[in-house]
């Protein structure tokens, strides 16, 4: 048996999967998934889609070797900013976040490790 992965596009006609209804129930999956309660299988599978297409996961049309590295540690840059503007929405504060980062990298660089 194989698993159905819904994505926003999922049910929907050419107007509606992009509209701003279709914004808005994206938003609420990534919210509900990464900072909020009651994430469905649902909204796991959406966010996923929309991860996997949004940084070309499956795609690797212009993958050159000397450049793979940087393509990667941008698309992860890509994918965090992504959760973050999604999950806290345009008026979300980024200021504890930027503080957690700042404080993680400190103490990686102070500690000479990685968690």
């Amino acid at each position: 048996m194989t698993n159905t992965m819904h994505s926003l596009s999922t049910g929907k006609s050419g107007g509606q999967r992009r509209n701003a209804a279709a914004m808005s129930e994206l938003q609420g999956a990534y919210h509900r998934l990464f900072f909020g309660k009651g994430a469905t299988p649902q909204d796991q599978s959406v966010v996923l889609a929309d991860l996997s297409a949004f940084t070309g996961y499956f795609f690797s049309q212009d993958a050159e070797a000397s450049g793979e590295a940087l393509r990667e540690a941008n698309a992860m840059r890509r994918v965090l900013a992504r959760i973050i503007r999604l999950g806290l929405g345009a008026e979300g504060d980024l200021s504890a976040l930027y503080r957690a980062a700042v404080a993680e990298t400190l103490a990686t660089r102070e500690e000479g490790r990685t968690l």
